[in-house]
């Protein structure tokens, strides 16, 4: 498998330049591409990836995750088949809870029971068979190919959910080895219990990573995307010792956070964090301490590493990840 990449469209960005930079993508090798969807702070996601299948012939696509809350399951199926017949087969459906698509309008995440309902219809209709979704029969819809089915998740009971009916794994959280093999144990745990073989489930780690001499301007570099993992972490009832030190400020990033500045590094609330949580949750430093950051999470059991690509210089920072942490992706 090739680089896999993660990344939202800025208001500020005209889509003709996205189509682009998707162009961009494609002709550099990138397998995978996962848009961001959320509403309130990036244009929207299906925009994106349909003027992307336009501009590109090789690289995947998909919403990099959606949810069941904001978007109804059977407009995501229309969505997605749509997707797969202008891609000519290239979709992928990300699907999580819902994060700031949901919590920025003040509702909660998806239950994961209405998760995995959601995951069930999917699958179905997917596979061209009719599916029910709150007591309607919704007929299957046409596919160019199948789409997989890859769920975002980060706490026990999502992982083992994503282990028993995912085609693939979105791990979420802390860019620590210990942690990352533990939520593997989880995805496992539900694979074992589904009587699934191990490599029927694609699983990935995001790695969200800035590859700078300049330490402190790596720092600064991930700090945004540092402060949205924080305020995720406040709700966590059993941090993790590595994290238990830190809870005062995963709570003021949580009350802090501003959902119309969703990943932004420009972002007021980046300031929540500190230096040292930020190397905690993300990989951030000269290539030799990355490259060995990386090499310790493929490691703890993933099969792949996703990359966020924020900010600026996006092909810059494609570059050096293609080029200088390859040996350890």
């Amino acid at each position: 498998m090739g680089l896999n990449v993660s990344l939202g469209i800025s208001p500020r960005e005209p889509l003709r330049d996205w189509m682009s930079f998707a162009a961009a993508l494609d002709e550099r090798g990138v397998e995978r591409l996962w848009l961001i969807d959320s509403q309130l702070a990036m244009k929207d996601v299906y925009a994106g990836l349909t003027t992307a299948a336009l501009s590109t012939r090789r690289l995947q696509l998909g919403p990099g995750v959606t949810n069941p809350a904001t978007r109804h399951p059977t407009v995501t199926a229309g969505a997605m088949a749509a997707l797969s017949e202008l891609s000519e087969g290239r979709a992928v459906l990300g699907l999580g809870a819902g994060d700031s698509a949901v919590q920025g309008l003040g509702r909660k995440p998806a239950k994961v029971a209405e998760v995995e309902a959601a995951i069930r219809f999917f699958k179905a209709v997917f596979a061209g068979e009719r599916a029910t979704w709150e007591g309607i029969v919704h007929h299957p819809v046409h596919l160019a190919a199948p789409v997989p089915v890859y769920l975002a998740v980060s706490r026990p009971r999502m992982c083992a959910l994503a282990g028993r009916l995912a085609d693939g794994v979105i791990l979420m959280g802390p860019a620590q080895p210990e942690l990352v093999a533990e939520q593997v144990g989880w995805v496992t745990g539900g694979i074992e219990e589904a009587g699934r073989d191990r490599s029927e489930v694609d699983i990935c780690f995001v790695a969200t990573t800035s590859v700078n001499e300049d330490a402190e301007a790596a720092l600064r570099d991930v700090r945004s995307w540092a402060s949205a993992q924080a305020r995720l972490l406040a709700d966590v009832a059993d941090l993790p010792a590595g994290l238990a030190p830190y809870a005062d400020e995963l709570a003021r990033a949580k009350a802090e956070y501003d959902y119309g500045e969703h990943l932004s590094t420009r972002a007021d609330h980046q300031g929540a964090v500190s230096d040292e949580l930020v190397r905690v949750l993300a990989v951030a430093g000269p290539p030799a301490e990355c490259a060995a950051r990386l090499a310790e999470l493929r490691a703890a059991g993933v099969d792949e590493l996703i990359f966020p690509l924020m900010g600026g210089d996006r092909l810059e920072r494609l570059r050096v990840l293609q080029e200088e942490m390859a040996p350890a992706r």
